[in-house]
């Protein structure tokens, strides 16, 4: 039998060795052609990244991307998370919203803009080991943290996922669930909303 927990620790290890500058990256315009959505990717490579000793690596591990209600978040969370993956940042990825629905959307606007890979909503599927990206509640998500703690799966431990995005991003939400955050070992992006007309302001500060 595969140790999960070991196989994603070598992985991890191997990507963090074969990381690329994501400050140098090419961002996907035909997800994002907005310069404000540009420039909140740039913003998070930059919180995200630093040299040592020659090597690429992760300086900050969390980041709070700001943008208007309309202004394309989760385009933007897609468009990022391109680029995290083609620069060997990130291998798989947890979507969380409080919703079922935004769950959904958010699965659906990601199948769009990614549609080479692959995903699960885990409200309504059953995940498998191949799975890039995985959409969830955070009810559910919670729940299959139990079931591992109680060793009646082997799916989701600790390093499992590299990247977390939490759709609607407020304090409530990290004191309700820390559990989650605490758990797993994953760099972490939190969407949140700002009024429109604050949209052209410094809203990308880390």
């Amino acid at each position: 039998t595969t140790d999960i927990s070991n196989s994603n620790s070598v992985r991890r290890t191997r990507s963090i060795q074969t990381r690329k500058d994501i400050r140098k990256a090419q961002i996907d315009k035909k997800i994002c052609d907005r310069y404000y959505q540009d420039a909140a990717i740039k913003a998070i490579a930059e919180n995200f990244t630093t040299d040592h000793y020659g090597k690429i690596k992760g300086a900050k591990r969390k980041a709070l991307l700001v943008m208007a209600t309309g202004t394309g978040k989760t385009r933007t969370a897609a468009a990022l998370t391109k680029v995290l993956t083609e620069n060997n940042w990130v291998k798989r990825v947890l979507f969380l919203a409080d919703r079922k629905l935004l769950v959904k959307q958010a699965k659906d606007s990601f199948k769009e803009h990614l549609p080479e890979y692959t995903s699960v909503n885990l409200v309504e599927e059953k995940d498998n080991l191949n799975t890039r990206l995985v959409f969830s509640t955070y009810g559910t998500i919670l729940n299959q943290i139990d079931k591992k703690r109680e060793k009646e799966e082997k799916h989701f431990g600790p390093g499992y996922f590299d990247l977390i995005i939490i759709d609607e991003a407020h304090r409530s939400i990290y004191q309700k669930y820390q559990a989650i955050f605490n758990y797993f070992d994953a760099f972490q992006v939190g969407l949140t909303a700002t009024p429109r007309s604050e949209t052209d302001r410094q809203t990308y500060e880390h």
